[in-house]
């Protein structure tokens, strides 16, 4: 009994599963994405990556004759930010011995410093920007309270990094 229940819901279950994938389309272009992205050279800046996007308006306007006639469409400037692409930094992996426990806590030590080292120097960065745009939005007169939460936001990124770099030297 039950292996003829097990038996009645696989077949049940495959023939759900055909009906399903029968009738997506067989075009090979129907999921490819409509917008592809574009090759980024390095040498253009991220401010100047700039796309353009037509839309129609969905309002329709009026003639005195009660005929409707589209309006033209709206090209829209869009900023796009698009890290630039650059090969990957080769990963080091550990060559030695792992029976040689001393060795392999060195190399992870090393890992954890140069982590601490390339989040140390983003931070720097990041706080740099972070910084010129708090000083737009200062001079747009956003609220007091976005300003005070991106400069919390900042005064909390110099914090850590504070903290990573003392602990840098407390380390060497």
């Amino acid at each position: 009994m039950k292996l003829k229940l097990l038996f009645a819901s696989i077949v049940i279950g495959l023939i759900i599963a055909l009906s399903w994938f029968s009738n997506l389309p067989m075009s090979p272009n129907t999921y490819t994405e409509i917008n592809t992205p574009k090759t980024v050279h390095s040498s253009v800046k991220p401010a100047e990556k700039i796309q353009t996007i037509e839309t129609k308006a969905p309002v329709l306007t009026v003639n005195s004759r009660l005929k409707t006639t589209p309006i033209s469409p709206i090209k829209t400037h869009v900023k796009v930010d698009i890290p630039p692409i650059s090969p990957t930094k080769i990963e080091t992996t550990f060559t030695g011995d792992l029976d040689d426990h001393e060795a392999y806590l060195a190399y992870e030590n090393e890992q954890e410093i140069a982590l601490k080292t390339a989040y140390i120097q983003a931070a720097k960065d990041k706080v740099k920007l972070l910084n010129s745009w708090l000083v737009k939005g200062i001079n747009q007169q956003l609220d007091a309270s976005q300003i005070e939460f991106a400069k919390e936001k900042i005064k909390a990124l110099e914090q850590l990094t504070q903290s990573l770099e003392e602990e840098l030297k407390k380390a060497s």
